[in-house]
């Protein structure tokens, strides 16, 4: 009889121990969320996380990203928003990306996330998390459990609502995925996602809430300018939803093959060019540059609220600073490689105050050239 009772109270004593149940695979809404490991952690006061145990009880932003998706940067100011104004709750905003931690801090001396960040994530987290694009949110309730996936529609609302324990929103929309099967695959539509994801490789895009121009730029590489004729603004105007594909053996034919999709789908037609065309050239003035002192090794820079702070450069970085600010394409023509030393406060985005604060604070000045052009140019023929 011992025998037989021996087993029934090791039963009951493992069911009274406190030990966790299984976790899922895969994130499903109102399941526990899956097992979470992250070999890495910057502006954390852990340096790794091996389970939930360091986020018990708190609610957790989950966030997909990486440095190369153009939705996700712009997204990251939203987030530090919510991150301040939740400073002190139980609330953990953490950004996780498969790329580098070299990548990231790289990244970071420009940009600021508030919040946790975890380079160097393994496939296993995206994929038990369902992370079929970028940017992608899950949100983890104070019980542990999966809250929803937002798709970009989070807002401090919702983060009281998932503090309170009381989250009942539905999301608008899941994410565009790839089936898988074809070989070959062209798929657009105006999409209804209020905001962009995107996942890319050599000859893959997937893309919910995308502009055509950033397609573009994924085909062509860096591009100068945009040449939208009139007949082609309104398929310009619109967001959409994409899924491409070509083996990687023929990454050299995405090209053709994603032209002809446009063509046949929207009627556009693209062409690559070089020509002449107006840029902004930034220049040294008589006796500059000035304020900047020489170093001895090239370092970072970081940008400070509206003050560009280098620790060791020339003025390209200046320059792809006012490129952001401006919209339009910067050349360092100064010729001064550097390394230096210097700051720039910018507070303006009229080019004729950006020239005065340049003049002023490093004896640069920034003028209106003719210089040849990386120019992609969309057109819509008449229909026949």
């Amino acid at each position: 009889m011992r025998k037989l009772l021996l087993p029934a109270a090791l039963l009951l004593l493992s069911a009274c121990s406190g030990q966790p149940a299984e976790r899922p695979a895969l994130a499903k809404k109102g399941q526990p969320a899956p097992q979470i490991t992250l070999p890495k952690l910057l502006n954390a006061p852990v340096k790794e996380l091996r389970n939930w145990d360091a986020l018990e009880g708190k609610v957790v932003v989950l966030e997909f990203w990486a440095t190369w998706c153009e939705p996700c940067v712009d997204y990251i100011p939203k987030l530090n928003l919510l991150a301040e104004r939740f400073r002190g709750k139980p609330v953990v905003f953490l950004h996780v990306t498969d790329e580098s931690e070299e990548d990231v801090r790289e990244f970071l001396k420009l940009n600021r996330i508030d919040g946790w960040i975890a380079p160097e994530a393994a496939a296993e987290v995206f994929k038990a998390f369902r992370v079929y694009g970028r940017p992608h949110t899950v949100l983890i309730g104070r019980d542990g459990s999966v809250a929803g996936f937002p798709h970009g529609d989070l807002d401090a609302e919702t983060v009281m609502e998932l503090l309170a324990g009381q989250y009942t929103r539905k999301e608008t929309r899941e994410p565009v995925l790839s089936t898988g099967a074809a070989l070959a695959e062209f798929y657009l539509a105006r999409s209804e996602a209020h905001s962009g994801t995107a996942q890319y490789g050599p000859a893959s895009l997937t893309a919910s809430g995308m502009s055509l121009e950033y397609a573009l730029e994924w085909l062509y590489g860096e591009v100068d300018r945009f040449d939208i004729k009139p007949s082609a603004a309104g398929e310009l105007s619109s967001s959409y939803d994409i899924r491409f594909r070509l083996p990687v053996s023929r990454a050299g034919q995405k090209k053709e093959f994603f032209l002809k999709g446009l063509e046949s789908s929207l009627g556009l037609r693209v062409s690559r060019t070089e020509r002449e065309g107006e840029v902004y050239v930034l220049k040294k003035m008589p006796g500059g540059p000035i304020n900047v002192k020489e170093r001895r090794e090239y370092g970072g820079a970081e940008l400070n609220g509206a003050v560009l702070e280098v620790k060791g450069s020339g003025f390209g970085v200046l320059a792809s600073r006012l490129k952001e600010v401006l919209r339009e394409p910067v050349l360092d023509e100064t010729k001064e490689p550097g390394p230096y030393e210097y700051e720039f406060e910018l507070d303006s985005a009229d080019p004729k105050a950006i020239d005065a604060l340049l003049q002023r604070q490093l004896g640069l000045k920034l003028a209106r050239q003719l210089r040849k052009l990386t120019v992609v140019e969309i057109s819509k023929p008449a229909a026949k």
